[in-house]
C-alpha cells in the first residue's frame, strides 16, 4: 500500500513537471500523451525521459529564485496601450525604454493604440486667451476636477502674435490642429504641440490664378482667392492629414476698366477652378474634388466637426443651397456626402451669424448646440442616423441663462464653456446644471477651449 503511494506521488509530481516545460519540449517527446479517465491524470513515458525528468526535477528544487522572461511584443504591447503622461514616467525604468519612439514596431502599436481609444480618453483641455496687455494669445493646458490646475504652453510666435489666426474646430484631430491664417493670403498650416512641430500646406493651383490676368486686363483687375476650411480629419489606415476646403474667386474692377468683367472671367474658363479642394499629407498637394455639395457662407468656429471617418460641417440657406438648413456630413473613405436637415425648432430661425449654433461631440454622438438671442436658453439636440430629420433628439434643454454671450467650446465629460457679458470666462456642468468660473476674462472670438490629446508622431513635410 505504502509502495502504491510513492508511485501515486511520483507519477504527479510528473505530470506537475510536465506542465512547466514548454510546448516544444513536449512534442519532441515520443509516444507520450495525456489520458483523461474519471477525473484522473496519467502519464506514460518511456525510461530515459524519466531520467530526465527527474534530473530536471532537482535542479528545479535548487532554484531559490525563478526569473520570469517577458518577450519585448508583450513589453510592447503593455507601454502602448498607456496614456502618453504615464508612459513618459517609465521611461526612466530602463535606458531602452526611452528609446522605443525610434522603434518602429513599437510606434506603429502605440499608433494603433492611440486611435483604437474613444475620441476622449486621455484627453485634455486647452484654453486659448488673447491678453491685450501682452498683445498676444496665451495657451494653458487646463486640469482638476474644477480646473482649477492651469499650466502654460509653449507655442510659435507665429501663433501667439497674430489675431487673425485661427484654430480650426473645437479639437485637436490626432493630436494636431489646423491654423488658418485670414491675413496671409489664407496661410494653412498643421501644428503638434506635443512635438511643436509645424507644416505648412502648399498653394493649390487655383491659388495661382491672379497671375493669369490677361494683359489688357493688368491694372484694372485683381483676382483674389477666398477659402473656407470646411473639414479637417486624419485617415489612420494610410497615415494621411486630410484637409477640406470651399474655393471663391473673387473679381474686382476699377471704373476704369473699359471692358467687362464677365469677359475676364471668360478668358479664365480654361483654367480648372473647382470650387471644392482636397490636400493629402501623404501627397503634399492639393486636388480638386467633383462634388457639388452644399458650403457654408460663414466659417465660425464651432460649426464644424469630424468623427470615425466623416467630416461633418453646418450650412445655412442662401441662393446655392436650396436645400435650406442643413448638416452636412462628407465620408472620406469614398468621397460622398448626406444632407441632414436641422431640428424643425432651430430651422426657424436659424442664421449663424447673428444666433449662435454649434456642432459638438458627445457620447460618440452629433450633437448640434443651439442658442437664439433673447430667450438665454440652450437646446442640445443628438443625431441618430445621418440624412433623416426627423432622428435629432433633444436632450438637454439648458437656462434660461442669463448673462451669458456665447460658448468658446465644450470638455471632455459633457461641459460647455461660455464667455459671460461682462467678459468673464465660466464653465457648465450638464450633469448637475451648476456653473462655475474659470478664473479668465476673454473677448468676443478671441477666447477658445479646445479638446487636445497628446501625439508624439511626426506629421511629416517641412517643419519650421
Amino acid at each position: 500500500m505504502e509502495k502504491m503511494k510513492k508511485k501515486k506521488k511520483s507519477v504527479a509530481n510528473e505530470v506537475h513537471l510536465a506542465s512547466m516545460e514548454n510546448t516544444n519540449t513536449l512534442d519532441s517527446v515520443e509516444n507520450s500523451f495525456i489520458n483523461l479517465r474519471s477525473g484522473k491524470r496519467v502519464l506514460k513515458r518511456k525510461k530515459n525521459e524519466d531520467v530526465w525528468l527527474m534530473e530536471k526535477k532537482k535542479s528545479v528544487a535548487n532554484e531559490s529564485v525563478s526569473t520570469v522572461y517577458i518577450p519585448h511584443d508583450i513589453h510592447f504591447s503593455i507601454l502602448s496601450k498607456l496614456p502618453l503622461k504615464s508612459f513618459k514616467r517609465f521611461e526612466s525604468v530602463r535606458k531602452s525604454w526611452s528609446l522605443l519612439y525610434e522603434n518602429s514596431l513599437f510606434m506603429n502599436m502605440f499608433h494603433n493604440s492611440l486611435l483604437s481609444n474613444s475620441y476622449y480618453e486621455g484627453a485634455s483641455l486647452l484654453l486659448r486667451v488673447f491678453v491685450f496687455d501682452l498683445r498676444r494669445y496665451v495657451l494653458y493646458s487646463l486640469s482638476g476636477e474644477n480646473f482649477e490646475n492651469k499650466v502654460k504652453l509653449d507655442a510659435p510666435d507665429s501663433f501667439l502674435n497674430h489675431i487673425r489666426l485661427r484654430i480650426f474646430g473645437f479639437g485637436s484631430i490626432n493630436g494636431t490642429f489646423c491654423l488658418h491664417h485670414y491675413d496671409n493670403k489664407g496661410q494653412i498650416s498643421l501644428w503638434n504641440p506635443t512635438t511643436q512641430s509645424i507644416k505648412l500646406l502648399p498653394p493649390s493651383e487655383v491659388e495661382s490664378v491672379g497671375s493669369s490676368i490677361p494683359d489688357f486686363a493688368q491694372g484694372f483687375v485683381t483676382l483674389s482667392v477666398m477659402s473656407c476650411i470646411h473639414g479637417f480629419s486624419y485617415d489612420h489606415v494610410i497615415n494621411d492629414y486630410k484637409v477640406i476646403r470651399y474655393v471663391r474667386i473673387i473679381v474686382l474692377a476699377s471704373f476704369e476698366y473699359p471692358g467687362d468683367v464677365e469677359d475676364v472671367m471668360d478668358l479664365l474658363a480654361d483654367i480648372s477652378l473647382a470650387p471644392w479642394e482636397i490636400y493629402s499629407s501623404k501627397s503634399n498637394s492639393w486636388r480638386e474634388l467633383d462634388v457639388d455639395m452644399p458650403y457654408s457662407l460663414d466659417c465660425n468656429a464651432g460649426t464644424q466637426v469630424y468623427m470615425d471617418g466623416v467630416c461633418h460641417w453646418l450650412c445655412e440657406k442662401h441662393e446655392e443651397n436650396p436645400i435650406g438648413p442643413c448638416l452636412v456630413s462628407f465620408y472620406l473613405s469614398n468621397e460622398v456626402f448626406v444632407t441632414t436637415p436641422i431640428p424643425s425648432d432651430v430651422d426657424d430661425c436659424f442664421d449663424v451669424k447673428e444666433n449662435w449654433i454649434n456642432l459638438a461631440v458627445l457620447n460618440v454622438s452629433i450633437a448640434l448646440m443651439s442658442y437664439h438671442e433673447g430667450t438665454t436658453t440652450f437646446h442640445i439636440s443628438i443625431l441618430g442616423e445621418f440624412g433623416i430629420k426627423e432622428s435629432w433628439t433633444k436632450i438637454f434643454i439648458v437656462g434660461p441663462l442669463s448673462g451669458v454671450e456665447r460658448p468658446i467650446g465644450v470638455g471632455t465629460k459633457g461641459e460647455i464653456f461660455f464667455l459671460r457679458k461682462d467678459e468673464e470666462l465660466v464653465w457648465l456642468d450638464l450633469s448637475t446644471q451648476r456653473i462655475a468660473g474659470l478664473g479668465y476674462k476673454g473677448v468676443g472670438h478671441t477666447s477658445r477651449i479646445i479638446i487636445y490629446k497628446d501625439n508624439i508622431l511626426p506629421i511629416g513635410g517641412t517643419s519650421k
